[in-house]
């Protein structure tokens, strides 16, 4: 009976379903407490003192750190543009900055959906698609879609830019070619030249579809070029223009200096991302990629085989440039996902295809529909529910958590939870990911600020947690413990010993 039923459902009908349902499953893990984590340590902190000083400065062209032209962060700022106009609107400097992040995640995967659907007219093969990005455990996490680090929206611009690669060398048509030129720059005027790792699996797929040369012919290849050359080079022109010593900068930091040699201490073995894709960020998804390789070839689809073997070649071509940089990064990763879930989809639908051609009896017709659905079912019920749960009430990892309690107690304190004014935060070490909370109590008339606790004098009222810091107050002042709060205590400076 419930087979009848669902053939009077229309295919567009079972689409705009599938796409309804993916929407719904999409938006806890995406949004759901986005900002519960306070500003993340390294990168969403550096973002956040650059989005914060470029609100304040109205300074569009030029990132700055402490008010300096920011020569460490030297990427573009497309994505700190929305950042710092966020940061107006919003009170919660943590959402300002993740928001931009989590709305590239969601229009990612409903790119991954969307593509599918309308190319291969599946909606199981685009709702799996979909699905297997949005659970994957690299990819709907922090430094990716859940905090404000470049990453994501680098994904979307990228991942647009190779399925409109793809369309265009099926169907000629220039739109898809304007479309592959205005991401790849909107993708460097995010992450720099981090947005062209792709390219070498687009030359690779343009000479094996035998477009290359038709591609070299058309003059809306030139122009398109345009599109990409104005913006990129009239962006990097005019920084350099308005703080000269930025293209050496770029070029130390993120071409030559990162990928030739090993910054910050982060040398990996060369299957660093081999081990990390395998054992925990695709995982359980990771077996799907080599039976994808295999499957679509029995299926008869030839527009199936042209897809993987150009979603093979731009996976493999990336795989082998990040993998070869002396600096590794677990999210350098991050691009490759939304080829690896079309991908790894690919053998579901190759699955269902060979699985549709088999004959059932009358009697037994219902598992034509039963069967594909409940394996479906079994395969991403765990994924749904792990997504949701790390997502929806996000939590410390053990390892972090010595680094965030005064992030927490100054976000209170910005909330109005705790007196912190006419108060010095004490702390020992990198220190960025506070400096937001303390500039956004100033705009409150709270006068709050960093000291070092070596220059301290007596009068002075601090607040710390490193044990450290306390042991040398408790050695050079008489102390008038004024709050105390697990950890953090806040010290009234009575005189010097």
């Amino acid at each position: 009976m419930i087979k009848p039923v669902w053939q009077f459902v229309s295919e567009k009908q079972k689409t705009r379903l599938a796409f309804a349902l993916l929407i719904l499953l999409a938006v806890m893990p995406l949004f759901g407490n986005l900002g519960n984590l306070p500003i993340r340590q390294w990168d969403e902190a550096r973002l956040s003192v650059n989005a914060y000083e470029m609100m304040k400065s109205g300074n569009l062209l030029v990132t700055t750190y402490q008010h300096m032209p920011d020569l460490w962060n030297t990427k573009p700022p497309f994505l700190i543009w929305q950042q710092a106009l966020l940061m107006r609107w919003i009170d919660e400097p943590e959402l300002a900055m993740r928001i931009p992040s989590a709305v590239a995640g969601f229009f990612t995967i409903m790119l991954v959906f969307v593509f599918v659907a309308r190319k291969f007219g599946d909606y199981r093969f685009a709702f799996a698609a979909g699905l297997v990005l949005l659970t994957s455990a690299g990819y709907v996490n922090l430094h990716a879609t859940r905090t404000g680090d470049y990453d994501a929206m680098l994904v979307l611009f990228t991942t647009l830019a190779a399925l409109a690669l793809w369309l265009y060398a099926e169907d000629g048509k220039p739109k898809y070619l304007y479309l592959v030129f205005i991401s790849l720059a909107l993708g460097v005027l995010t992450k720099s030249v981090s947005a062209l790792l792709f390219l070498p699996g687009m030359f690779f797929y343009l000479i094996y579809s035998r477009k290359l040369i038709t591609l070299l012919k058309n003059k809306h290849f030139y122009l398109g070029l345009l599109c990409f050359i104005i913006p990129v080079g009239l962006y990097y022109s005019l920084r350099e223009w308005a703080a000269p010593g930025y293209l050496n900068a770029v070029m130390e930091n993120e071409l030559f200096g990162r990928y030739m040699n090993v910054v910050e201490n982060h040398k990996e073995t060369t299957w660093y991302y081999y081990h990390n894709l395998v054992n925990n960020r695709f995982k359980p998804y990771h077996w799907l990629i080599p039976a994808a390789m295999i499957l679509p070839f029995f299926t008869g689809s030839k527009r199936l085989i042209r897809l993987v073997v150009f979603l093979s070649l731009l996976l493999v071509s990336y795989f082998a440039v990040i993998s070869l940089g002396e600096t590794k990064l677990h999210w350098y990763d991050l691009p490759m996902y939304p080829l690896l879930a079309i991908m790894a989809a690919t053998s579901i639908y190759s699955l269902l295809l060979l699985f549709n051609k088999i004959r059932f009896p009358q009697a037994l017709q219902f598992l034509s529909l039963v069967v594909p659905f409940v394996v479906l079912l079994l395969l991403f019920f765990k994924p749904v529910r792990r997504t949701i749960d790390r997502n929806y009430k996000p939590k410390e990892m053990p390892w972090d958590r010595h680094q965030y309690p005064l992030a927490y107690y100054l976000r209170d304190g910005l909330k109005g939870k705790h007196d912190l004014n006419n108060t010095y935060v004490l702390f020992e070490g990198y220190n960025t990911g506070l400096m937001v909370y303390i500039h956004k109590m100033a705009d409150q008339g709270i006068s709050t600020s960093y000291k070092y606790y070596k220059t301290l004098r007596a009068g002075d009222q601090v607040v710390t947690y490193q044990q450290p810091i306390k042991d040398y107050l408790e050695e050079q002042f008489t102390l008038e413990v004024v709050h105390s709060q697990n950890e953090i205590t806040t010290y009234k400076l009575i005189q010097a010993k």
